[in-house]
């Protein structure tokens, strides 16, 4: 039996799998800028110090090299209509949606965690390209 209280959580939590990932690839992106900005600050503090200033001391700079990421899931297909430039119905588009399996999703949906898709992702960085670099 659903409430409309639980009917929101689980609109919530399931999402298309491509939004997850690409939240994922921006929060570690959003984790890394905020290093580079620490790293930034932290120098600008020892340049405008007067003691530290005359150390030749530099800012520790941190990187994340690779992000591993496995997420149990349960996935669904879901068809998202496609209409053409006058609004008529051309077709459907499949769009695969993921929950979290997490304890609530299984006793919420009475899931068998058997079922459960293993999602498995890496995220590494790069060096920017040379026309990145050159402009």
């Amino acid at each position: 039996m659903t409430n409309g209280n639980t009917k929101i959580i689980s609109e919530v939590l399931v999402n298309p799998l491509s939004q997850i990932i690409k939240e994922v690839g921006i929060s570690i992106s959003e984790t890394q800028q905020a290093m580079d900005r620490n790293s930034i600050d932290t120098q600008l503090a020892i340049e405008n110090d007067e003691l530290l200033s005359q150390y030749d001391i530099q800012a520790t700079w941190h990187h994340i090299p690779e992000v591993e990421l496995e997420l149990k899931m349960a996935l669904t297909m879901k068809y998202k209509e496609e209409k053409d430039s006058k609004g008529a119905l051309r077709g459907y588009r499949p769009i695969l949606h993921a929950a979290p399996l997490n304890a609530s999703y299984k006793n919420l949906h009475e899931y068998d965690v058997e079922g459960a898709s293993i999602i498995k992702a890496k995220f590494v960085s790069i060096p920017p390209s040379s026309q990145m670099i050159n402009e």
